[in-house]
Protein backbone atom coordinates (compact mmCIF):
# COMPACT_ATOMS: atom_id res chain seq x y z
CA UNK A 1 0.00 0.00 0.00
CA UNK A 2 1.16 3.32 -0.92
CA UNK A 3 2.43 5.72 1.23
CA UNK A 4 0.69 9.11 2.09
CA UNK A 5 1.99 12.37 1.84
CA UNK A 6 0.76 12.85 5.63
CA UNK A 7 2.62 9.56 7.02
CA UNK A 8 6.03 10.73 4.74
CA UNK A 9 5.89 14.27 6.50
CA UNK A 10 4.94 12.40 9.96
CA UNK A 11 8.61 10.73 9.92
CA UNK A 12 9.95 13.91 8.63
CA UNK A 13 10.59 12.71 4.75
CA UNK A 14 10.00 16.17 3.69
CA UNK A 15 11.31 15.96 0.28
CA UNK A 16 9.24 12.48 -0.62
CA UNK A 17 6.23 14.44 0.97
CA UNK A 18 6.31 17.51 -0.76
CA UNK A 19 5.42 16.15 -4.31
CA UNK A 20 2.29 14.19 -2.68
CA UNK A 21 1.66 16.89 -0.36
CA UNK A 22 1.00 18.49 -3.71
CA UNK A 23 -0.88 16.33 -5.79
CA UNK A 24 -3.38 16.61 -2.74
CA UNK A 25 -3.18 20.15 -2.12
CA UNK A 26 -4.05 20.57 -6.46
CA UNK A 27 -7.42 18.10 -5.99
CA UNK A 28 -8.79 19.88 -2.79
CA UNK A 29 -7.81 23.41 -2.90
CA UNK A 30 -9.65 24.34 -0.07
CA UNK A 31 -8.94 22.28 2.41
CA UNK A 32 -6.35 23.99 5.37
CA UNK A 33 -5.07 20.73 6.74
CA UNK A 34 -3.50 19.58 3.32
CA UNK A 35 -2.13 23.41 2.70
CA UNK A 36 -0.93 23.28 6.27
CA UNK A 37 0.52 19.93 5.46
CA UNK A 38 2.24 21.16 2.61
CA UNK A 39 3.93 23.89 4.12
CA UNK A 40 5.24 22.21 7.23
CA UNK A 41 6.98 19.79 4.16
CA UNK A 42 8.23 23.24 2.49
CA UNK A 43 9.65 24.61 5.97
CA UNK A 44 11.08 21.14 6.35
CA UNK A 45 13.31 21.65 3.28
CA UNK A 46 14.60 24.99 3.35
CA UNK A 47 11.79 26.21 1.13
CA UNK A 48 10.66 29.21 3.45
CA UNK A 49 9.58 31.60 1.19
CA UNK A 50 7.01 29.11 -0.37
CA UNK A 51 5.97 28.06 3.20
CA UNK A 52 5.12 31.44 4.72
CA UNK A 53 2.85 31.86 1.50
CA UNK A 54 1.30 28.83 2.42
CA UNK A 55 1.24 29.39 6.07
CA UNK A 56 -0.28 32.68 4.84
CA UNK A 57 -3.12 31.22 3.16
CA UNK A 58 -4.12 28.82 5.61
CA UNK A 59 -3.82 31.21 8.90
CA UNK A 60 -5.96 33.74 6.30
CA UNK A 61 -8.67 30.71 5.63
CA UNK A 62 -9.03 29.57 9.28
CA UNK A 63 -9.15 34.06 10.33
CA UNK A 64 -12.38 34.09 7.47
CA UNK A 65 -13.94 31.69 9.13
CA UNK A 66 -13.43 32.40 12.90
CA UNK A 67 -11.08 29.53 13.99
CA UNK A 68 -9.21 32.61 15.50
CA UNK A 69 -6.47 30.32 17.79
CA UNK A 70 -5.99 27.71 14.41
CA UNK A 71 -5.16 31.08 12.59
CA UNK A 72 -2.73 32.35 15.37
CA UNK A 73 -1.14 29.20 15.26
CA UNK A 74 -0.29 29.11 11.74
CA UNK A 75 1.03 32.92 11.81
CA UNK A 76 3.13 31.90 14.46
CA UNK A 77 4.82 29.45 12.37
CA UNK A 78 5.25 32.34 9.20
CA UNK A 79 6.58 34.32 11.81
CA UNK A 80 9.17 31.92 13.07
CA UNK A 81 10.52 31.23 9.72
CA UNK A 82 10.24 35.05 8.55
CA UNK A 83 12.67 35.91 11.77
CA UNK A 84 15.36 33.27 10.39
CA UNK A 85 14.53 34.43 6.84
CA UNK A 86 14.78 38.50 7.50
CA UNK A 87 16.64 39.98 4.87
CA UNK A 88 15.01 37.99 1.74
CA UNK A 89 11.29 39.02 3.21
CA UNK A 90 11.71 42.68 4.81
CA UNK A 91 10.24 43.54 8.06
CA UNK A 92 8.20 41.26 9.93
CA UNK A 93 4.18 41.98 9.29
CA UNK A 94 1.60 42.19 12.00
CA UNK A 95 -0.54 39.11 12.65
CA UNK A 96 -3.82 40.21 12.57
CA UNK A 97 -3.87 43.18 9.84
CA UNK A 98 -7.79 43.98 10.43
CA UNK A 99 -8.86 45.90 13.74
CA UNK A 100 -11.49 43.01 14.50
CA UNK A 101 -10.20 39.29 15.04
CA UNK A 102 -12.90 36.76 14.73
CA UNK A 103 -14.69 35.70 17.82
CA UNK A 104 -12.98 33.01 20.49
CA UNK A 105 -13.49 32.27 23.97
CA UNK A 106 -10.39 33.43 25.00
CA UNK A 107 -9.53 36.61 22.95
CA UNK A 108 -12.78 38.15 22.61
CA UNK A 109 -13.42 39.62 25.62
CA UNK A 110 -9.82 41.83 25.05
CA UNK A 111 -9.43 45.30 23.50
CA UNK A 112 -7.42 44.62 20.10
CA UNK A 113 -4.90 46.33 21.98
CA UNK A 114 -4.73 43.86 24.85
CA UNK A 115 -5.37 41.10 22.20
CA UNK A 116 -2.18 41.80 20.25
CA UNK A 117 -0.01 42.16 23.42
CA UNK A 118 -1.02 38.63 24.65
CA UNK A 119 -0.57 37.07 21.21
CA UNK A 120 3.02 38.21 20.44
CA UNK A 121 4.02 36.79 23.66
CA UNK A 122 2.49 33.43 22.62
CA UNK A 123 4.73 30.66 21.82
CA UNK A 124 4.24 27.71 19.82
CA UNK A 125 4.80 24.08 21.28
CA UNK A 126 4.07 20.56 19.94
CA UNK A 127 3.67 17.70 21.31
CA UNK A 128 3.16 13.66 20.14
CA UNK A 129 0.60 11.03 21.15
CA UNK A 130 1.49 10.65 24.47
CA UNK A 131 3.32 13.48 25.80
CA UNK A 132 2.46 14.77 29.23
CA UNK A 133 2.27 18.50 28.78
CA UNK A 134 1.46 19.25 32.65
CA UNK A 135 1.56 17.29 35.43
CA UNK A 136 -0.27 17.26 38.76
CA UNK A 137 0.87 18.84 41.55
CA UNK A 138 4.24 19.80 39.97
CA UNK A 139 4.86 24.31 39.85
CA UNK A 140 2.94 25.51 36.83
CA UNK A 141 4.31 28.96 35.10
CA UNK A 142 2.62 28.76 31.67
CA UNK A 143 -1.73 28.59 29.98
CA UNK A 144 -1.89 26.89 27.14
CA UNK A 145 -4.74 27.34 24.26
CA UNK A 146 -5.51 24.38 21.74
CA UNK A 147 -4.89 25.18 18.16
CA UNK A 148 -4.34 21.87 16.56
CA UNK A 149 -4.85 18.24 18.28
CA UNK A 150 -6.69 17.25 21.31
CA UNK A 151 -5.55 16.61 24.98
CA UNK A 152 -7.24 14.38 27.96
CA UNK A 153 -7.25 15.36 31.85
CA UNK A 154 -6.57 13.03 34.82
CA UNK A 155 -6.30 13.48 38.63
CA UNK A 156 -5.42 11.33 41.17
CA UNK A 157 -7.96 8.86 42.52
CA UNK A 158 -10.07 10.65 45.52
CA UNK A 159 -9.71 9.63 48.80
CA UNK A 160 -6.12 8.71 48.72
CA UNK A 161 -7.05 5.98 46.26
CA UNK A 162 -4.23 4.99 43.31
CA UNK A 163 -4.53 5.29 39.80
CA UNK A 164 -5.70 8.15 37.98
CA UNK A 165 -9.30 9.69 37.16
CA UNK A 166 -9.61 10.68 33.43
CA UNK A 167 -11.83 13.78 33.77
CA UNK A 168 -12.00 15.23 30.19
CA UNK A 169 -11.31 15.76 27.09
CA UNK A 170 -10.49 19.22 25.40
CA UNK A 171 -10.40 19.70 21.91
CA UNK A 172 -9.44 23.12 19.67
CA UNK A 173 -9.65 26.91 21.03
CA UNK A 174 -9.79 24.98 24.61
CA UNK A 175 -7.35 26.55 27.11
CA UNK A 176 -6.15 24.83 30.62
CA UNK A 177 -3.25 25.84 32.97
CA UNK A 178 -4.59 29.57 34.02
CA UNK A 179 -5.33 28.96 37.68
CA UNK A 180 -1.15 28.11 38.06
CA UNK A 181 -0.68 31.38 36.44
CA UNK A 182 -3.22 33.67 37.82
CA UNK A 183 -2.65 32.80 41.53
CA UNK A 184 0.60 30.37 41.95
CA UNK A 185 -1.08 27.49 43.15
CA UNK A 186 0.54 23.79 41.98
CA UNK A 187 -1.18 22.00 39.07
CA UNK A 188 -4.29 20.07 39.61
CA UNK A 189 -4.34 18.19 37.27
CA UNK A 190 -2.19 15.69 34.62
CA UNK A 191 -2.83 16.41 30.97
CA UNK A 192 -1.37 14.73 28.34
CA UNK A 193 -1.85 14.81 24.52
CA UNK A 194 -4.26 12.18 22.90
CA UNK A 195 -3.22 12.75 19.42
CA UNK A 196 -0.13 15.22 18.00
CA UNK A 197 -1.22 18.83 19.22
CA UNK A 198 0.01 22.30 18.70
CA UNK A 199 -0.49 24.41 21.85
CA UNK A 200 -0.32 27.98 21.87
CA UNK A 201 2.06 28.91 25.49
CA UNK A 202 1.75 31.69 27.48
CA UNK A 203 4.31 31.60 29.93
CA UNK A 204 3.89 33.45 32.73
CA UNK A 205 6.89 36.13 32.73
CA UNK A 206 5.54 36.95 29.12
CA UNK A 207 2.26 37.34 30.70
CA UNK A 208 3.52 39.75 33.16
CA UNK A 209 5.06 41.83 30.05
CA UNK A 210 2.15 42.23 28.83
CA UNK A 211 0.69 42.99 32.15
CA UNK A 212 3.28 46.05 32.76
CA UNK A 213 1.88 47.75 28.98
CA UNK A 214 -1.85 46.69 29.66
CA UNK A 215 -2.61 46.29 33.66
CA UNK A 216 -6.48 45.94 32.71
CA UNK A 217 -5.34 42.51 31.04
CA UNK A 218 -5.22 41.03 34.67
CA UNK A 219 -8.89 42.18 35.54
CA UNK A 220 -10.19 40.59 32.70
CA UNK A 221 -8.72 37.39 33.03
CA UNK A 222 -9.62 36.93 36.35
CA UNK A 223 -12.59 37.58 35.59
CA UNK A 224 -13.27 35.35 32.41
CA UNK A 225 -12.17 32.56 34.52
CA UNK A 226 -14.76 33.12 37.32
CA UNK A 227 -17.76 33.60 34.63
CA UNK A 228 -16.72 29.71 33.52
CA UNK A 229 -15.37 28.47 37.14
CA UNK A 230 -17.83 25.82 37.20
CA UNK A 231 -16.87 24.53 34.03
CA UNK A 232 -12.97 24.69 34.41
CA UNK A 233 -10.82 21.27 35.34
CA UNK A 234 -10.46 22.67 39.18
CA UNK A 235 -14.27 22.38 39.12
CA UNK A 236 -14.79 18.84 37.92
CA UNK A 237 -11.75 17.78 40.47
CA UNK A 238 -13.81 19.51 43.76
CA UNK A 239 -16.70 17.67 42.60
CA UNK A 240 -15.17 14.87 42.48
CA UNK A 241 -13.12 14.47 45.59
CA UNK A 242 -16.69 15.43 47.23
CA UNK A 243 -17.95 12.57 45.83
CA UNK A 244 -15.28 10.01 47.12
CA UNK A 245 -14.77 11.53 50.54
Amino acid sequence: MAESGADLLARKEFSKAIPLLKEDLDKYPSNPRIRLQYADALAGVGRNDEAIGEYEHTAKYYEDNGLTVQSIAVRKKAEKLREANRPATGPMQPMFEQPKVPPSPLFEVLSAEERAALIKEMDLEQHNEGDVIIAEGEPGSSMYVIAHGEVKVYTRGAGGKSGNVYLAKLGEGDFFGEVSVLTGKPRTATITASKPTELLRLDKEKLDNALAKYPGIRKVLDDFYQKRAKHTVEAMIESLKKRGS
